[in-house]
Order: C-alpha cells, then sequence, then structure tokens
C-alpha cells in the first residue's frame, strides 16, 4: 500500500516560517538574502520528502498482539518491523483509539527483522476501538510523517482489575469454593460416541432409534469448575466489586484450566479448555454495565451458586 505523508506540528511551524519568509521577500528591500533563504528552504524540503518517503518504502510491518490487560495496568502493543533490504532509521508501529489515545512502539535503527513494544498509560475499564494502526517515520528532520497503513486487532479490551484476597469475607479461595461444582447449562445437540465419552450422557432413544450410540451435549457442560451469577442491577459501586471480584475468579479458573460458568442478564455460557475461550470473558467484563432495578433478573439457577453482588453485600 502506498505511503501518506502529512506535515507534523514542527512541520506546520516551518511551513508557517517559509511564508514568514515569502512575504518579506516582496516586502523587504535586502530581496537578494531572503531569495537565497526562499531557495534553501525550499531545496531543504523537498530533500525532506524525498529523504522521508525512502525511509518508510519497502518497510513491512505487523501487530503481533493487543492482549486484553486489567485495568490500571500498561497495555502492551508488541510489532513486528521489517526494514527490507537496507537498513532504516527512527521507524514506529503506532496504534490510534477512540479518546484521541495513541499506543506507539518505536525502533531507533533497523538493519533485520525485529519485534518492538509500546506502551500507553493505565486505562480505566471499557472496550476501546481501535481507530487505525500504521508504521510510520519523520525521519530526518522531523518536519514529515510518511506512514502506512496496517491489519490490527479492532479494539483492545481492558477488563476489571482483579481482586485481592483480602476484598471479601474468607477471600477469593472460598469464593471460588462456594462456586464450585458441576456445571451442566441447556441441551444443545445430538452426536456419536466418541471415545472418552461418559456413559451418563448417552441418549438412550436417540441410541435405539438409530442403531448407533449417541451422545447429548450440554451447552455450558462441564465437570468440576466454577459457576458464577452476576445481577447486574445494582448500584456502580458495589457493581464495580463484584466485577472486581469476579475478574479474579476468572484470572485463577484460567491458570488452573477450569471451566467457569457464568449466568447474567442475556448471557449464560461457559469459559475455559472445551468451551468459549476466555477472551471473550474479559470483554464481557469489561464491557458490562449495571442495570436498573426493574431489569429482567439473571437466568435461575440452584441456590447454591455464588451470587454477586449480594455475596459481598
Amino acid at each position: 500500500m502506498s505511503s501518506r505523508i502529512r506535515p507534523t506540528a514542527l512541520g506546520v511551524k516551518a511551513l508557517a516560517f517559509f511564508v514568514l519568509l515569502t512575504v518579506v521577500f516582496f516586502a523587504a528591500s535586502y530581496s537578494n538574502l531572503f531569495f537565497l533563504l526562499l531557495v534553501f528552504a525550499g531545496a531543504l524540503a523537498v530533500l525532506n520528502i524525498a529523504w522521508t518517503s525512502a525511509n518508510l518504502r519497502g518497510v513491512t510491518a505487523e501487530v503481533v498482539s493487543l492482549e486484553p490487560v486489567p485495568a490500571g495496568a500498561t497495555p502492551v502493543l508488541q510489532a513486528r518491523i521489517d526494514p527490507g533490504h537496507r537498513p532504516r532509521v527512527a521507524l514506529e508501529v503506532e496504534l490510534e483509539l477512540e479518546g484521541k489515545r495513541r499506543l506507539a512502539a518505536p525502533v531507533a535503527y533497523a538493519h533485520e527483522p525485529a519485534d518492538v513494544a509500546g506502551c500507553l498509560p493505565a486505562l480505566s475499564r471499557g472496550v476501546y476501538r481501535v481507530v487505525a494502526a500504521r508504521v510510520s517515520s519523520v525521519w530526518p528532520l522531523g518536519l514529515l510523517r510518511a506512514s502506512r497503513v496496517l491489519e490490527a486487532p479492532g479494539e483492545l479490551v481492558v477488563y476489571p482489575e482483579p481482586a485481592g484476597a483480602s476484598d471479601a469475607t474468607g477471600g477469593i479461595g472460598a469464593l471460588a469454593g462456594d462456586a464450585g461444582g458441576e456445571t451442566r447449562g441447556q441441551p444443545a445437540e445430538l452426536r456419536e460416541f466418541r471415545p472418552g465419552d461418559e456413559l451418563r450422557n448417552v441418549h438412550w432413544r436417540a441410541t435405539a432409534r438409530r442403531g448407533v450410540p449417541v451422545v447429548l451435549e450440554w451447552e455450558g457442560a462441564g465437570g468440576s469448575g466454577h459457576e458464577v451469577v452476576l445481577d447486574r442491577r445494582a448500584e456502580p459501586e458495589p457493581f464495580e466489586r463484584a466485577l472486581s471480584l469476579l475478574s479474579a475468579l476468572v484470572v485463577a479458573a484460567r491458570d488452573e484450566k477450569e471451566p467457569l460458568t457464568l449466568h447474567t442478564q442475556d448471557l449464560s455460557a461457559t469459559f475455559g479448555p472445551g468451551h468459549r475461550p476466555w477472551p471473550e470473558l474479559l470483554r464481557v467484563l469489561a464491557a458490562a454495565q449495571p442495570l436498573p432495578a426493574a431489569a429482567p433478573a439473571p437466568p435461575l439457577t440452584s441456590p447454591s451458586v455464588l451470587r454477586l453482588p449480594e455475596a459481598i453485600a
């Protein structure tokens, strides 16, 4: 894809100075001096365009990852830059987030493919849309920025900061224990029996009808794991505390490779090994908003299932 060149803030000031020189050239009596200054500035501008374009031409780059991060942590952009057939100077991969936030991964000198990383100031909980991704260069004078658009993730997920064990009576471990047990969910589909399937999951009527062993799969089915109800009908402060506790439980379940089932308004699903991916659940927590008291209740579950925010009231 072709490069785009635009002036930097310094380049705008340089252009204003060039215009001022032009005005003085026609108004002052020392026209020869100002003519030489104009010629020098014009030649420098042409060379700067050529140098900046050449420094980016042939460069390729890609955004390697933009992982979900907890609120209060530093988002990290990981990218890879390939300078092509010759060394390059002062290249940068940048992401522009909504709200004019900028995430940049610079490299001062590149003569071979290199991995680079950049950081952004800590963000509050939410899902931030990626407005643009570019590889760019302002070398050599910083007056112009040549850039090329890159493919990149469409968003940055900032999930709730996980609570510490002291944030709840008995700690997160106690909450996780209350949420443990088998999760079963809703019937999903019938399929043929496979080695390793449990006999209790065999659908005997369908087996008799088809003549081969048939298993009934369950939406949200799982073995040992955790099950949590998040009731979003809450005030902002207890709601954020509930999200923080739930985030800690999610991180613990992910680290222990155990499934976790979440029931909330408009969602009832299991996440973890063999189920929906963890980033999807982290996005749910990042985007969650409290609901008014008149909103529908979350799905019905066993009374023994951990309920938030009631459990921390």
